[in-house]
């Protein structure tokens, strides 16, 4: 079934009495939305904090694509489906690394922790290393460069100042709430289809340019 006619079907389930409405492809993609307001400083130029999880509508096959091809996602920030055959290497980079190299990670069962405040958050990067430091060594990354499957990376192109993606989940927010990103950590770590730590690759700046 296509994600049109998922949607579709959700929509007259709803309206027959049946399951609850999922939000539309426009909205992001997710179905199971959650919405909630933390007491935590907004990011301009929103005014409230507000943080939004939810799960892909559908989660489409993990194809395998030549690196720095095309490819589409209908979440934001991308969570699930096709991606690039190499994945990005665990760790915190300093510059927007592609989407396709991302996912992958996922797969491998990364959290994906994304900022795009620029010059209304210059202290984020380093609040951001902070709590990746203050995370763990994961057993199955002994070997490798990184101590743990977390990522931290600025993307430009979010349309929050902050999110977080974890294969077929997604966390969005207007403000940096650590207890709320946390506990999206916590619950999607090592959770993708494969639980697996290799070494990736990191072609910074350049990858695909």
């Amino acid at each position: 079934m296509t994600r049109l006619a998922l949607l579709l079907t959700a929509t007259l389930l709803a309206a027959c009495g049946g399951e609850p409405p999922v939000t539309t492809l426009g909205d992001g993609g997710l179905t199971g939305v959650v919405e909630t307001r933390p007491d935590a400083a907004p990011i301009a130029p929103a005014t409230e904090c507000v943080v939004t999880t939810g799960a892909a509508l559908t989660l489409e096959p993990a194809t395998h694509l030549t690196p720095c091809t095309d490819v589409h996602y209908d979440t934001s920030p991308p969570c699930e489906g096709a991606h690039y055959s190499s994945w990005a290497a665990f760790g915190v980079y300093s510059a927007p690394v592609p989407w396709g190299y991302l996912v992958h990670s996922m797969e491998h069962g990364s959290v994906v922790i994304e900022y795009a405040c620029g010059a209304d958050c210059p202290e984020m990067p380093s609040r951001l290393r902070a709590l990746y430091d203050s995370y763990p060594a994961d057993p199955l990354c002994v070997g490798t460069s990184a101590p743990n499957r977390l990522i931290v990376v600025p993307a430009p192109d979010l349309d929050v100042p902050i999110a977080a993606s974890a294969w077929g989940q997604v966390y969005r927010a207007t403000c940096l709430d650590e207890p709320s990103l946390r506990a999206f950590i916590d619950a999607h770590y090592a959770h993708g289809p494969e639980n697996i730590c290799p070494a990736g690759v990191d072609d910074s700046p350049g990858w695909c340019g």
